[in-house]
């Protein structure tokens, strides 16, 4: 195996690892938000922002390293895929099953949290219009479109 894909197979376990990490971050996140920690969101979410600063330098990093396999295969490096490069370096691809299993599991609990987030979001918008004495519908009759002076929110009610 060439220097190169040594590197980039070091590069690679240790972006695993960091993601491995945001993963436990992101879970904790799930239960802050779950509880409504905001206190502790705030946290994890620093931190977050630590190891994203991490992954980004690796990720020029690697970019770096599949330059160089690119040019020792004669190929684009944009077009090398660590499934294709693992294919014919096996050494690679320990690396690339644990890539592709925190990704994924990364990405599920994202999306809930998202989606968690989301729900939060329309909670605070509902009782916002709750304390604004909001004059907006929530269910109107299918087919027909609420009046846009029926949608106006007021910031402050000035009725006495």
């Amino acid at each position: 195996m060439s220097e190169a894909l040594q590197n980039l197979n070091v590069n690679l376990s240790e972006q695993a690892e960091l993601y491995n990490k945001l993963l436990t971050l992101e879970e904790k996140k799930q239960k802050a938000l779950v509880k409504n920690e905001i206190q502790e969101i705030e946290l994890i979410t620093a931190q977050e922002e630590m190891f994203i600063i991490q992954v980004n330098r690796l990720e020029r990093e690697r970019l770096m390293w599949a330059e160089q396999i690119g040019c020792e295969l004669g190929k684009p490096p944009e077009d090398l895929t660590l499934a294709e490069l693992a294919e014919h370096f096996p050494a690679l691809e320990g690396v690339r099953l644990s890539l592709d299993q925190v990704v994924l599991r990364l990405k599920e609990v994202h999306e809930t949290n998202s989606q968690l987030l989301q729900q939060a979001m329309k909670i605070v918008d509902y009782t916002v219009g709750l304390l604004t004495h909001q004059t907006s519908n929530t269910y109107t009759y299918p087919g027909q479109r609420e009046k846009e002076e029926n949608k106006k929110r007021h910031l402050m009610d000035w009725r006495i």
